[in-house]
């Protein structure tokens, strides 16, 4: 066996492409957003969570996603600046709004950048494969499949709302909300959401006639396996959990 893998596609047969080298066990990185997700809600302090921001870009370097990493991280930066700009204001209710905001924000970015290179890093299939070997309910394992296929449905829709409305002389665009916000609203949000429940239905379909709900053990071409570098995810994960947890006990801020 080569490293190949063959598959009908296109009225054809096509060779995917070897594996990457980082390619963690689904799992794994399930675990590692839960670990993520716990130390963030403990962390002592912003410089923790910038700390935890740079761990996760790390990671989306790693996985080659360093486009959506230094993306996040530009947007973060921003959103930080506008936090401590909103810091300098005098107090009152626009300052208390700003500021649990801001807090809200610097606390989703570091878990939100981690699910985002999750997802993208992996396929469905895999997904699947993974809760299964973990004996995990139907209940749980088809909405989550059908979750992870939405998201880039409901992506390419938009991107052909976009061009239609550019054909109308509609931008989509916050400026153009401003300027023209009922036909923005006529041209976006409505044709938008008749998209999202006819993707939700044909994938429901789609992952029915694909026999989503066979309860025979499920088969995967990619070789899903525990490694060492899952070992060492789960380590690094597990030390920033306790270094969240100690910095809370002594007090560091």
């Amino acid at each position: 066996m080569t490293d190949e893998v063959c598959a009908v596609a296109a009225g054809g047969w096509r060779a995917e492409a070897p594996a990457r080298r980082f390619h963690p066990d689904p799992r794994t990185k399930l675990a590692l957003l839960l670990l993520w997700a716990v130390a963030v809600f403990l962390s002592p302090g912003l410089w923790f969570e910038v700390l935890m921001m740079l761990l996760a870009a790390a990671f989306g370097f790693a996985s080659g996603r360093g486009r959506l990493a230094l993306g996040m991280l530009a947007l973060y930066a921003a959103m930080m600046a506008l936090m401590m700009a909103t810091a300098q204001m005098d107090a009152g209710v626009l300052k208390t709004m700003l500021s649990s905001f801001f807090m809200l924000v610097r606390k989703v970015f570091p878990c939100g950048l981690l699910a985002a290179i999750i997802v993208t890093t992996t396929h469905v299939n895999e997904f699947m494969s993974a809760l299964a070997r973990m004996r995990a309910p139907l209940a749980l394992t088809i909405p989550l499949a059908v979750m992870l296929r939405y998201v880039p449905a409901i992506r390419e829709d938009w991107r052909f709302i976009k061009d239609a409305m550019r054909m109308r002389g509609v931008t989509p665009s916050l400026a153009g909300f401003l300027r023209r916000p009922a036909m923005t609203v006529e041209c976006l949000y409505v044709p938008l959401l008749m998209s999202a429940s006819n993707v939700a239905d044909e994938l429901s379909m789609a992952s029915v006639a694909r026999g989503i709900e066979n309860p025979a053990p499920r088969t995967c071409y990619l070789h899903i396996a525990f490694r060492v570098q899952d070992g060492l995810l789960l380590a690094a994960g597990a030390a920033v959990l306790a270094s969240a947890v100690a910095c809370g006990v002594l007090g560091l801020r």
